[in-house]
């Protein structure tokens, strides 16, 4: 089964304090559980990556994800 694909338009944190290594918006990207973080929504936030190339991103707020 594909993993859900969602389109990135930062929002709140997100968008005024990007991380150094955040997803450019309109960036296409599903959600990733890194082995021993915290599990995805827990405090409003997911870890993503480039749903092409795998690439890892990191932490993004939840409603910073829009259904593809």
């Amino acid at each position: 089964m594909a993993a859900k694909r969602y389109t990135y338009e930062p929002v709140g944190y997100d968008l005024f304090s990007p991380t150094g290594h955040a997803p450019e918006t309109g960036t296409v990207v599903v959600k990733t559980q890194p082995h021993g973080c915290p599990r995805n929504g827990a405090m409003g936030h997911c870890y993503v990556k480039d749903a092409e190339t795998d690439e890892f991103y990191g932490l993004v707020l939840v409603n910073s994800l829009v259904a593809a």
